[in-house]
């Protein structure tokens, strides 16, 4: 079915290289599952304090935990691709009343509104939320890591003391890559999206990468991932870990936990960094 619908987007690029663009990215950046119904929402979520702000005309849920404790240090919680604030209830659970935690919805997920979610959408989004907040530590997962990262090493946020990557990929050309190959695409669509993207993050293709924004980020981190991810390759992201390590940070591979790396192993890796 893939193929089908990338041959379509060829032979629309015939015609309008913008129509195919348009279809284009809205395949890649438009997620088909994590959205919640605000009447059905887990318990979890509904124990949670919630509120939202504002992204462009566009409301961005939040939720928090243990809000009232303010002497407490603060935890932002930045879940990933086709999924919400919910993934976050063991961490949450594991770490209790140690912490306080807000966690956010990225665009177009959990109960935040908008169509689709992109990585520039979803930078901008953690930008404020870090700024409404200015927690203390951060923790990012899959996508949400990715964005988180780069993102830190773009702006400033001098109250952030410890960063938390969680399956997080190296190279975005990778991912699109993979996203090419699966629809057929072909070489002048792949071409013509690539500066689309080039056009929307300000910058080339290449240097959208982990390993090189480690240069920019100066408080410590802890990267854990899993040899066995069947998302996120590890042997892509050696690259990264290579760079995090250069620079002192905490790397921790994991075996048989997957890509949602929820386990306590985990869990008490990241309270240890924390404490």
């Amino acid at each position: 079915m893939e193929k089908v619908v990338g041959a379509l987007v060829n032979v629309i690029s015939l015609c309008s290289m913008q129509t195919a663009l348009h279809w284009v990215h809205k395949l890649f950046a438009t997620p088909r599952k994590g959205k919640l119904n605000p009447k059905y929402l887990p318990a979890f979520l509904k124990q949670a304090e919630l509120s939202f702000f504002w992204y462009k005309d566009e409301k961005v849920y939040t939720y928090q935990w243990n809000a009232k404790a303010t002497e407490k240090p603060l935890i932002l919680l930045i879940h990933g691709w086709e999924s919400n604030s919910a993934r976050w209830e063991a961490l949450c659970t594991y770490l209790g009343d140690q912490f306080r935690f807000v966690a956010v919805d990225a665009p177009s997920l959990g109960m935040s509104y908008g169509k689709n979610l992109s990585v520039k959408n979803y930078q901008e989004v953690i930008d404020l939320a870090l700024q409404t907040f200015q927690p203390q530590f951060v923790i990012g997962h899959s996508l949400g890591a990715f964005a988180l990262f780069q993102q830190i090493s773009e702006g400033e946020y001098p109250w952030l003391q410890k960063v938390v990557i969680m399956g997080a990929f190296d190279r975005f050309e990778v991912i699109l890559s993979h996203y090419y190959a699966l629809l057929g695409y072909s070489k002048r669509v792949k071409e013509a999206y690539h500066d689309y993207i080039e056009h929307l993050i300000n910058k080339p293709l290449s240097s959208y990468c982990s390993a090189e924004a480690v240069q920019f980020v100066e408080v410590p981190v802890l990267c854990i991932h899993d040899k066995e991810d069947p998302q996120v390759s590890f042997e892509e992201a050696v690259s990264f870990h290579q760079a995090l390590l250069h620079k002192k940070n905490l790397v921790v591979s994991t075996t048989n936990l997957g890509h949602s790396l929820q386990d306590e192993a985990v869990f008490k890796t990241i309270q240890a960094f924390f404490s």
